[in-house]
């Protein structure tokens, strides 16, 4: 390298050439001589501190007399490795530390070092929280517990998080016995046991955890796997902590099943923690119902599951997982999952982009009879979107949406009509069409039903209806229907007086150039 700092897979050598090669099982010891023979790697350090710290050294050892007699290739221990080091560090750095290790034991030529001069390295943060963890930091515990269980800066592993808070639990850390009690209570990451969940609820009960009091006399109250009901602790915990828990036994009865196992009462509690019908509105804790029954492969949780992950509801947006679940509820039939999977095909959102495999699953979602599917397949067949475009053919999908009351298809069958595309031109059938559309609350249907009225198209003049339109159609942000209430008020017409004042007020509302209009 030409700004004086040693390559790193050099460094390494040089540490295990002075040393010996049983150094890089040993975290402390080779850090520390990495250090000394180059000081300058610091943030290169700190990934050979997490690699070390998950036993990866220890695997080069074990595999090294295999991949210099041929019994094994170095191309898939340095794969085993990286896919280690890559739960902690982003690849570039797994790569830099499995070759770096490989170069040393004279398994490879020297990689390439890593440029991140010009990059704030986003790993540090993680790699700071594990070093903390690991001298028994209660804080960077928790902390880490909850990247993994997120999935922040690392990849999302439940397992990994429920590790890190046990490890601070067990050290009295209130916010980590509360969220490792939720793991054990939903089975995150660990086999679900409510025997456990009561354990970890009531140390954090103890040290004045509100939330934790309260989910430790439900733990009672309903009782679940290993843990039989026990109203009369309950009872004595509620006195003791002064906390009051209102279910009423329907709810108590769909907690009670949902424990079970029963994945359609796993869906229903999870809808009823969504929206907050029964219990109080929690997305996370739908978020897991939806899982467990998800992963019973109940399809209508693995839909909802799949809309949540995308749309980021009580779980960070993650598109590849949202498309996994839409995968799952189709393959078991789901239409609304096929619309879904398809849409995501179409945008390649967390797949890659196939318009012809969108179109193939929304006419099958179509023929099933989804409205949806079928105003979507519609506009592939107008646009041309991975078929033979047909305007006879999307005329005929619209009209099936249109008839189970899709807005979007309605509008558009409208506009067909109005202009004579894929079938004969009709203004009363087309402002009807508009009116359907309008009335649901169809943006470009209320834009299109507003210059019917402004032009006389199969209804009497009227600006004044007109303007009704288009202010409804501006609510939302419209610019063109707001651009029509300015010229409506500016001009006037059939119905409607001038009002230049109103006119100037709501162009400078939108941001339009009055003098233009």
């Amino acid at each position: 390298m030409d700004n004086g700092i040693m390559p790193v897979a050099d460094a390494v050598k040089q540490v295990t050439d002075i040393f010996g090669i049983e150094i890089i099982g040993d975290q402390k010891r080779f850090c520390a001589a990495l250090g000394d023979i180059a000081p300058k790697l610091t943030k290169e350090k700190k990934a050979f501190f997490v690699a070390l710290s998950e036993n990866v050294g220890a695997l080069y050892l074990r595999e090294n007399e295999n991949v210099l007699s041929g019994s094994r290739s170095a191309g898939e221990v340095i794969s085993q490795a990286k896919s280690i080091i890559s739960e902690y560090l982003n690849d570039d750095k797994a790569t830099m530390v499995a070759e770096s290790f490989a170069f040393a034991l004279g398994w490879k030529e020297a990689p390439a070092d890593i440029d991140d001069s010009d990059d704030e390295y986003t790993g540090t943060v993680i790699e700071e929280l594990f070093r903390k963890a690991l001298n028994g930091d209660n804080d960077a515990c928790f902390n880490l517990g909850e990247s993994f269980y997120y999935g922040r800066g690392v990849k999302q592993d439940y397992k990994k998080a429920v590790e890190w808070y046990t490890r601070s639990a067990e050290r009295g850390d209130c916010s980590s016995q509360k969220k490792l009690a939720a793991c054990w209570h939903s089975g995150l990451g660990t086999e679900a046991d409510i025997s456990k969940a009561a354990y970890w609820y009531k140390e954090a009960a103890e040290q004045g955890d509100f939330e934790s009091q309260k989910a430790l006399v439900m733990c009672f109250r309903i009782g679940g796997k290993n843990l039989a009901p026990d109203h009369e602790r309950a009872e004595r915990y509620s006195a003791r902590y002064g906390v009051t828990v209102e279910y009423d036994e329907r709810a108590e009865k769909l907690l009670r099943d949902a424990e079970s196992g029963n994945p359609g009462a796993q869906f229903d509690l999870g809808n009823a923690y969504y929206t907050g019908k029964g219990m109080s509105a929690d997305r996370e804790r739908a978020v897991i119902w939806y899982r467990r029954a998800a992963e019973q492969g109940y399809a209508p949780a693995q839909f909802n599951l799949a809309c949540c992950y995308s749309n980021g509801l009580g779980v960070a947006v993650n598109k590849e997982k949202a498309v996994k679940y839409f995968q799952k509820a189709a393959a078991a039939g789901d239409l609304d999952a096929m619309n879904n999977l398809a849409s995501c095909l179409y945008f390649g959102e967390g797949i890659d982009q196939d318009m012809r495999k969108a179109a193939h699953l929304w006419l099958k979602a179509a023929n099933g009879g989804l409205a949806r599917a079928q105003f979507n397949y519609g506009e592939c067949k107008y646009n041309g979107w991975g078929v033979t475009k047909n305007f006879t053919e999307a005329v005929a999908w619209y009209r099936r949406a249109a008839d189970q009351s899709d807005p979007d298809a309605q509008y558009s069958l409208g506009w067909c009509l109005q202009h004579g595309e894929g079938i004969s031109c009709d203004d009363n059938a087309a402002r009807r069409m508009y009116e359907l559309a309008a009335n649901q609350g169809n943006i470009q249907g209320q834009i299109a039903l507003g210059y019917c009225y402004m032009n006389g198209q199969a209804a009497d003049k009227n600006y004044a209806k007109a303007c009704e339109w288009f202010e409804r159609a501006a609510q939302h942000g419209d610019l063109e229907a707001a651009k029509m209430i300015v010229y409506c008020r500016k001009y006037g017409g059939y119905m409607l007086l001038k009002d230049e004042n109103r006119a100037r007020s709501i162009a400078d509302q939108f941001g339009l150039d009055y003098d233009s209009i």
